[in-house]
């Protein structure tokens, strides 16, 4: 498994490409922006699009998703608790904090606890979204916008709430052995670092 991280828009959202060298296929995480990159370098790279995954359906994690869908036929897979905020350009915030009145198809594949999609297992973590998830390859976790490095995502817009985020981040706690995170946004960290620095994690 190779995976590649790309930083995307206004907002900094990490994309990233998780890849099987055997089969040279990608599943595409949080197609943040820039359509167009992305497509180069599935194209560069002589890769195959298998899935579209959302960590959550927030605006800045989106603003990609349907050019892309249109040029690869990929399908969308987001957690069921989210699906209506894809959408919706009020539920994810297109509309109130990038002024687009975009909307997106609905999502072809639904996510659910446990699920397995290619090399990605699903982890509901609600909390920054009722949909919120993390993914888990290998020794890695896709923890999008619920766990950053020494920090966690905000509980105050839609769909948003604390306890939940808390209960999540316990799930995320009392993971045995060490992984390596990759966010939503900033820079990689492994589970053992945040268990020790991340406040919210103790």
């Amino acid at each position: 498994m190779k995976i590649l991280t790309y930083i995307l828009g206004s907002l900094q959202t990490n994309c990233y490409f998780v890849i099987n060298e055997e089969t040279d296929n990608v599943i595409i995480i949080d197609p943040a922006a820039d359509c167009k990159r992305i497509i180069d370098k599935i194209i560069e790279q002589n890769l195959t699009l298998k899935y579209i995954m959302l960590t959550h359906a927030h605006f800045d994690h989106m603003m990609a998703l349907e050019e892309l869908r249109e040029k690869t036929n990929a399908p969308l897979c987001v957690h069921e608790s989210d699906a209506e905020s894809v959408t919706n350009p009020k539920l994810n915030y297109m509309k109130t904090f990038a002024n687009k009145n975009t909307t997106s198809k609905p999502a072809e594949i639904l996510l659910h606890e446990g699920d397995r999609i290619g090399d990605l297992r699903v982890m509901h973590t609600p909390g920054h979204t009722l949909g919120s998830v993390c993914y888990f390859a290998k020794n890695n976790i896709f923890t999008g916008d619920t766990l950053f490095r020494e920090d966690i995502g905000r509980y105050d817009l839609y769909g948003g709430d604390y306890i939940q985020l808390m209960e999540s981040l316990g799930k995320l706690a009392a993971i045995e052995g060490d992984y390596k995170i990759y966010p939503g946004h900033g820079s990689s960290s492994s589970l053992q670092h945040e268990k020790e620095y991340n406040i919210y994690l103790h």
